[in-house]
């Protein structure tokens, strides 16, 4: 392999390498380069059996408890992880118990494989800011606030965030990551959620209808501490396993909630072909984005109470299709010369 095809091979490397994944919203970097492609649903969802995901579109009922495998909405195997280290305390159980709570009402963990190395600074950055804050009585939380602004200023570096369809450069990009694993975590609290935002595009770390997007100063994540004691968020990242855990702990137990999904509508991804003079080496086509479907999900919470099952709905969520995004040589077929 010559000197240029190695250089070419290095490069197609590096650009995979910053688009695999499907990330969350920093601070939108501007300019015309779109930088697209995202890992299909290979993420993975934290423990606690508490997720249902029906396919109405394509028929079925699928459980996604934690260590078992499912079908996701495309049809593609899913592996689910085991907790984090399931032998040792619950996240923040010392800390806790200094605040005076001996309840974890939820915790939920999430990976960042996908991450690049300066994203994954981000969400470990997320993970060190979250751990320890307490919510009182009737306060409110924003996410923004205690985290933001996303900046380099702040701690914050370059990572990649959706815009529309596309993935793009993001400083401060994965901090999503925090806001959609500390969402998942709050659902199973009956805390109440003020304000969140989804993706545009699905994530590969947690189901369609289950995640949360920020950007400063127009994107916030809030939730309202309704209880008449105060709430603590701990939170951890586990660097060998690329895992982010989200606890939050109360001074009373938390009612018995499941988190339940339905798939409305799937959309499949389009393919964009560009014919150019020579593709990358000696290759005739060459992959800059594999593509990803889109979903609707309407998604709600089912509440053991006293009185029987209450069930409260969560709304519905729509998540575009990415397109898969070809480089093809003049002359190929499709490409005339």
């Amino acid at each position: 392999m010559n000197r240029r095809a190695g250089t070419i091979r290095l490069y197609r490397w590096l650009v995979a390498a910053l688009c695999l994944g499907t990330l969350c919203t920093g601070t939108a970097a501007t300019g015309r380069t779109a930088w697209a492609g995202t890992g299909v649903h290979t993420g993975r969802l934290g423990h606690a059996p508490s997720v249902t995901l029906v396919d109405t579109a394509g028929g079925g009922a699928k459980a996604a408890d934690a260590g078992h495998e499912r079908r996701d909405i495309t049809g593609d195997r899913l592996k689910l992880p085991h907790p984090v280290n399931p032998a040792l305390p619950p996240v923040g159980q010392a800390l806790a118990k200094a605040h005076g709570m001996k309840y974890l009402l939820a915790q939920r963990t999430t990976d960042y494989n996908h991450a690049s190395l300066s994203q994954t600074k981000n969400i470990e950055l997320v993970g060190r800011r979250l751990n320890g804050i307490v919510v009182g009585p009737g306060e409110t939380f924003s996410y923004a606030k205690h985290l933001g602004p996303y900046t380099a200023e702040n701690g914050y570096h370059w990572g990649r965030a959706f815009s529309g369809d596309r993935i793009v450069p993001s400083m401060g990009g994965g901090v999503c990551q925090g806001a959609s694993t500390l969402y998942s975590a709050l659902l199973r609290t009956g805390l109440q959620i003020v304000e969140r935002h989804p993706h545009s595009l699905t994530v590969p770390y947690l189901p369609p209808g289950e995640d949360a997007t920020v950007a400063y100063g127009y994107l916030d994540f809030k939730f309202r501490n309704n209880r008449d004691t105060p709430v603590l968020i701990a939170a951890q990242t586990d660097p060998s396993k690329r895992y982010l855990t989200v606890a939050v702990w109360g001074q009373t137990k938390a009612p018995n909630i499941t988190v339940h999904h339905e798939v409305l509508a799937k959309y499949p991804y389009r393919v964009v072909k560009r014919c150019v003079a020579q593709a990358h080496a000696e290759e005739r086509v060459v992959v800059l984005a594999p593509g990803q479907p889109g979903v609707k999900v309407r998604s709600w919470l089912e509440t053991e109470t006293p009185a029987g099952m209450q069930r409260k709905s969560l709304g519905t969520d729509t998540y575009k299709a990415s397109p898969r995004i070809l480089d093809v040589a003049r002359g190929t077929r499709g490409c005339a010369s």
